[in-house]
């Protein structure tokens, strides 16, 4: 994309988000950290396979991911969650409903996004809006998505507050205790 993210289509984890790239144009940054983690590792297979031109062209193209994640994908305190084919960010401070997403925050720890300053400031984001100490969870993202013009797909259908809109799901949980772990804040992990 012009952006230099990938197209949302149907790799995203979230296949709740199905109408975030209806159109064709919609990106997931998500996605792009994703690819960004998948790449790095590769390219240590590529390393041991004395694949030497493979192994180049995955650590630059992990490596471009990032950097467009940086240019386009900071929201001030966090990292946004996607775009959609109009361009409107899903995950901004300014998002009526899914205004902080889960998983760019573990994913930035994940796939090594440079800025450590930025990482840790969305770990810190995460652990402040989506981390309910009262009821022991983790959203997977908050307001859910349930009265705004936002059509992300058939998340919506979803109760508000529950499964893949806005509720503790598993997977996102523990990749955000991997993340905190990671970066080295080893008693929020832990909890």
């Amino acid at each position: 994309d012009e952006n230099g993210l990938p197209r949302i289509g149907r790799g995203d984890w979230n296949d709740g988000f199905s109408s975030v790239g209806l159109g064709g144009k919609g990106t997931s940054v998500w996605l792009a950290l994703f690819l960004a983690a998948v790449l790095t590792r590769f390219a240590t297979v590529c390393a041991r396979m004395g694949q030497a031109d493979l192994e180049q062209d995955c650590k630059d193209k992990a490596n471009a991911l990032r950097q467009a994640v940086d240019a386009h994908c900071w929201d001030g305190q966090w990292y946004i969650r996607a775009f959609f084919d109009s361009g409107e960010k899903m995950g901004s401070h300014q998002s009526p409903e899914c205004r902080i997403d889960l998983l760019p925050q573990a994913f930035a720890v994940l796939a090594g996004m440079p800025d450590l300053q930025r990482v840790d400031q969305g770990l810190q984001s995460a652990l402040d809006h989506l981390v309910d100490h009262k009821l022991r969870l983790v959203r997977l993202f908050d307001p859910p998505f349930q009265h705004s013009h936002l059509q992300p797909g058939y998340v919506k259908a979803y109760p508000s507050g529950l499964r893949e809109n806005g509720g503790q799901y598993t997977h996102s949980a523990g990749w955000f205790a991997m993340a905190l772990l990671l970066a080295g804040r080893v008693e929020a992990g832990w909890q």
